[in-house]
């Protein structure tokens, strides 16, 4: 391949890649990048190393069309380094979540190098490795064998190195670095001669693997202007529309009315979520909470290939055959307490999941919460009152269950979301939704028993219910998992508890009599 170049006196690149093995291939691509909260561009360098699977090159060529996509929408409150961490985090746990669904993946290392103002910034997750060249000094920073997707939390390494002008860096899989001479490589940058960077690595293209030389320029030299992208929201979407290369298929009978469609790219299927608003800091927290949440109850975001024009989230498709709990209910009898609970410990694992990562007070719609035929929930969050590092969100005029502290604008935590729960136990059990959940409920509102209207309900659970609804938060449980094992031990008495049914009882009467008869028969022969 020719090489690559990118001469600017402030930084310069060279780079390009070597032999391609039947399932080994190493890419690398650079672009100038907007800094963060005023401070200036940066060359942002990624270098990945793919083995041990098929069509390597064009998957290698997918990950960094995602990795830089994904860069671009980070949070702008995140610092440079904090976002490209997290895009490779992303990274990882989707691979790692295709590695436990029996998915055949690419054992993948990867490399991310960002200059800056003087500085650089080196990510290492697995055999990518990085060489400094400083005088008659060479500083190796040697990457490991351990690729992304073999845990769900991510293992990186992250260096910070001060640059000085004419002392290259030399990005390559640890391989490459291991048979190079960089002995001679580090004679050759002492005697550089401006415009000959991509002689310096030329040598290193006849191996396989790929290889970044950055060559640092003088210090007060301004970076290219990178500007900032915005993403306006889709006025008007319906089924046969592209939308940034996703040609939309068909509606969802599932969340937002019209926001949420199937969609198609280039034989990829995905869930398209159009935003009501133009994107905004916290509708890129909101994505990226989401991102790092590992749990199956919560939906796995995908990774566009293209940069994105418009405000949209991009979801797996769930399992064959879920239905949100809003269509479940249409027409229906109300849930039996063991149904019921089934659904409200599994939304307690996404619901603890979000909290963990700083989502509080969220809308619980049932139109947003999907269950399969294998009794198998997925929770699609949309709002949150609480998202990390922006202002407080306003309440959708329209959202039941919410809970008062929340609609009223007051202080709250995570027992709002407790609130929520088992405003939506009350709804599956009964098929209402209790008084203090409802938009002209408040601090007056009083719980209305279950016990007597509802068959079924455990004794009890009125009790564990009415103290999770408790419009003061400081009278509810202490955390969702007291609220859960309340509700499972009264299940469970409830289930030891249980009167033998009349007809079943004279069953085993008869039973006993047709087998007990032939034997007093047969000892009464004998006896005779």
């Amino acid at each position: 391949m020719p090489l690559q170049l990118l001469e600017h006196p402030a930084v310069s690149l060279a780079q390009g890649h070597g032999l391609d093995l039947p399932n080994q291939a190493a890419r690398a691509r650079a672009t100038w990048v907007a800094g963060r909260q005023g401070r200036p561009p940066l060359l942002l360098v990624a270098l990945l190393w793919g083995r041990s699977c098929t069509s390597v090159v064009q998957l290698l060529g997918q990950y960094l069309d995602a990795l830089f996509a994904d860069y671009a929408c980070t949070p702008e409150g995140w610092s440079e380094t904090q976002a490209a961490r997290q895009v490779l985090a992303a990274l990882n746990l989707q691979l790692f979540r295709r590695r436990q669904a029996g998915e055949r993946v690419p054992e993948l290392s990867a490399g991310l190098l960002l200059v800056q103002d003087g500085e650089a910034h080196f990510l290492q997750a697995g055999a990518v490795g990085l060489v400094h060249f400083r005088g008659d000094l060479t500083q190796g920073l040697v990457g490991r064998d351990n690729p992304l997707g073999d845990q769900a939390e991510l293992a990186v390494i992250q260096h910070s190195l001060p640059l000085t002008p004419n002392q290259p860096l030399l990005l390559a899989p640890q391989p490459l670095l291991d048979v190079a001479d960089l002995r001679a490589l580090r004679e050759a940058c002492n005697s550089l001669q401006p415009g000959h960077l991509g002689d310096l690595l030329e040598p290193l293209l006849s191996a396989p693997g790929a290889a970044a030389l950055v060559l640092p320029g003088e210090p007060h030299s301004l970076p290219p202007v990178a500007s900032s992208t915005q993403w306006p929201r889709l006025e008007t979407a319906a089924p046969g529309m592209e939308v940034d290369g996703w040609t939309l298929l068909a509606h969802c009978d599932y969340g937002p009315p019209g926001r949420l469609f199937r969609a198609e790219e280039e034989g990829r299927e995905a869930l398209l979520w159009l935003a009501d608003e133009d994107a905004d800091e916290a509708f890129w927290q909101r994505e990226w909470v989401l991102r790092r949440s590992p749990v199956a109850t919560l939906p796995q975001v995908l990774s566009p290939r293209q940069g994105r024009q418009h405000a949209f989230l991009l979801f797996a498709l769930p399992p064959a055959g879920a239905q949100s709990l809003a269509r479940r209910r249409e027409g229906r009898t109300p849930l039996d307490a063991k149904s019921t609970l089934a659904i409200v410990v599994q939304l307690i694992e996404a619901v603890r999941s979000l909290q963990r990562r700083g989502m509080l007070g969220l809308w619980l719609n049932p139109r947003q919460i999907l269950l399969d035929e294998h009794g198998r929930l997925l929770l699609l969050p949309e709002f949150a009152a609480i998202l990390p590092g922006v202002t407080r969100q306003p309440v959708p005029p329209q959202a039941v269950p919410l809970a008062p502290e929340l609609r009223h604008g007051r202080a709250l935590d995570g027992s709002a979301d407790q609130f929520a729960l088992a405003a939506l136990a009350y709804w599956l059990l009964s098929g209402q939704w209790p008084e203090a959940t409802r938009p002209e409920g408040g601090q007056a509102s009083r719980y209305v028993p279950l016990a007597g209207r509802v068959r079924g309900v455990p004794a009890g659970w009125d009790g564990v219910l009415a103290k999770a609804l408790a419009p003061q938060p400081r009278a509810r449980f202490e955390a969702l998992s007291e609220f859960q094992l309340a509700l499972e031990r009264l299940l469970d008495q409830s289930l030891r508890h249980k009167p033998v049914p009349r007809f079943n009882r004279t069953r085993r009467v008869a039973l006993a009599v047709l087998v007990g008869l032939p034997v007093l028969l047969g000892l009464w022969m004998g006896l005779g």
